[in-house]
């Protein structure tokens, strides 16, 4: 009997040591986050506030947080960051639905994670032009067949003008399309921040100006690699949109020596107004649908495909 009551007792007191030498959940929890390896990322970026909650996310250590290890190569030029791209060279990219299209031609393997916050304007120096409509006939300066004339042309349906009411003038670089305006070369043009802000600064009128909550163009696009990784993305996503509320609660000039690196003029910032930023969304389904069409009508994009199926889920 005794035998049986001591191995009784010394059962007892094992189990009692087993659990007191057991961790706890959150100490499990803990252990298998740190277990988590860094991921080094290269990510292309554009000059314009799109771009903003990136480096504001690597400033504030918000990728560093997530074991991410984040390289931003800001370009200034589409033509530059895309042959980045086509030569594997990025992991990510601030780009835009309609280049995204030519990605799809070339089967890089690549996908839009989100929408970002962008938005264009456009714009004019010609008091007698008071909305789109009064463009029928006008001169617009553009780069035919880009994002800048998707709007353009969607504005002007808008106004119940078809896109031929309007003659394009090609002209590639933004601060020349500006300059032309203001000298009344041409009639209008249609322009993305940094030269927004300064078109506005200058007195220019802006006829119409897109809504980042409810029309996003602008996206972030991931490689291959990174398209098949859900949990590098859940925790890019994590920090960016950690970035977002923390820039909703600053103003520019906050953020004075990020946004001249994106290409904002000292003399400006004191007058910009950054948008009202939004935690990573996906491109809803019509914007993404109306920018394949065009692109496809355009042929940018060589063959139909679903655009569906190159929208990655955020959860």
């Amino acid at each position: 009997m005794k035998k049986k009551w001591f191995a009784l007792l010394m059962t007892t007191v094992l189990a009692m040591v087993l659990v007191a030498c057991a961790p706890k959940e959150s100490a499990v929890k803990s252990s298998a986050s740190s277990k988590t390896t860094t991921t080094h990322l290269t990510l292309g970026t554009m000059p314009a506030p799109d771009s903003l909650p990136l480096y504001v996310a690597k400033q504030e250590g918000l990728f560093k947080a997530q074991k991410l290890d984040v390289d931003l190569q800001n370009f200034k030029s589409p033509k530059d960051r895309d042959t980045a791209i086509a030569g594997g060279q990025l992991d990510g990219a601030v780009s835009d639905i309609i280049a995204f299209t030519t990605y799809v031609n070339g089967k890089l393997g690549w996908k839009i994670g989100s929408g970002l916050t962008g938005y264009f304007g456009i714009v004019t120096n010609d008091d007698a032009v008071k909305s789109v409509a009064d463009l029928k006939g006008k001169s617009v300066a553009l780069l035919p067949r880009q994002t800048p004339q998707f709007y353009l042309n969607q504005e002007l349906a808008k106004a119940d003008l078809p896109a031929s009411s309007v003659t394009v003038k090609e002209v590639p670089q933004i601060p020349v399309r500006l300059q032309l305006v203001e000298q009344k070369q041409v009639t209008a043009t249609v322009l993305p921040d940094p030269f927004l802000s300064m078109a506005k600064a200058a007195g220019l009128h802006v006829l119409a100006q897109s809504n980042p909550k409810t029309y996003q163009t602008t996206i972030m696009a991931f490689n291959k690699k990174i398209s098949a990784d859900a949990s590098v993305r859940a925790r890019f996503y994590k920090a960016y949109n950690q970035a977002v509320a923390l820039i909703n609660r600053h103003s520019a000039k906050d953020y004075a020596a990020i946004l001249k690196q994106l290409g904002y003029p000292e003399n400006a910032i004191a007058k910009t107004k950054l948008p009202k930023y939004t935690k990573a969304t996906p491109i809803s389904d019509k914007t993404l649908g109306d920018a394949f069409n065009y692109a496809y009508a355009q042929q940018i994009l060589k063959q139909e495909v679903d655009p569906e199926s190159y929208q990655l889920p955020l959860k």
